[in-house]
């Protein structure tokens, strides 16, 4: 009686398919895991660059409206631009938020005199239909850097009073 010994052809073949399929598998999930892991220190470059433009910019000791953009040095690809512009900001409309409520629903069912005695300390009275207007500079921080075949932008906005 002949025992076989060994594996034949098909049994090697279909094992060398199966230990190829797990390796092409292990490797894109590696390259995977490297772009992601680019990226994401592309974007905490971007954030911590924008955190130093936006302090920067908060240490002036005077605001004015102003652009600038240009290279980050050191940082090879990466750009920022700064726009700082002075614009009036309605209180009533940020309180609101979208909201449809009218002035007199902002400090509850009876807040008509409440609503009226706030205004007429700021020098409004309801039919302004505002609840003050304040000068303030917004300050808008992007940075563009690389992201494999593209440029990203991260975007950071503030807003500063004139007043300060």
């Amino acid at each position: 009686m002949n025992k076989r010994r060994g594996f034949s052809l098909i049994e090697v073949a279909i094992a060398l398919a199966i230990a190829a399929s797990v390796m092409v598998w292990t490797y894109s999930m590696i390259s995977q895991a490297m772009i992601q892991e680019r990226r994401a220190i592309s974007l905490t470059n971007a954030v911590f660059l924008a955190k130093i433009k936006m302090s920067q910019i908060e240490a002036m000791p005077k605001l004015e409206t102003t652009s600038a953009k240009g290279e980050i040095p050191g940082y090879v690809g990466y750009q920022y631009e700064i726009e700082i512009k002075e614009e009036e900001l309605d209180l009533l409309k940020l309180a609101e938020g979208g909201n449809t409520r009218k002035p007199e629903d902002l400090l509850g069912k009876d807040s008509n005199s409440q609503l009226n005695e706030l205004l007429k300390k700021r020098g409004k009275d309801q039919s302004s239909k505002t609840g003050g207007l304040i000068k303030v500079f917004r300050i808008v921080v992007k940075i563009i850097y690389p992201d494999g075949a593209n440029d990203e932008v991260y975007e950071v906005q503030t807003i500063k009073s004139t007043n300060y």
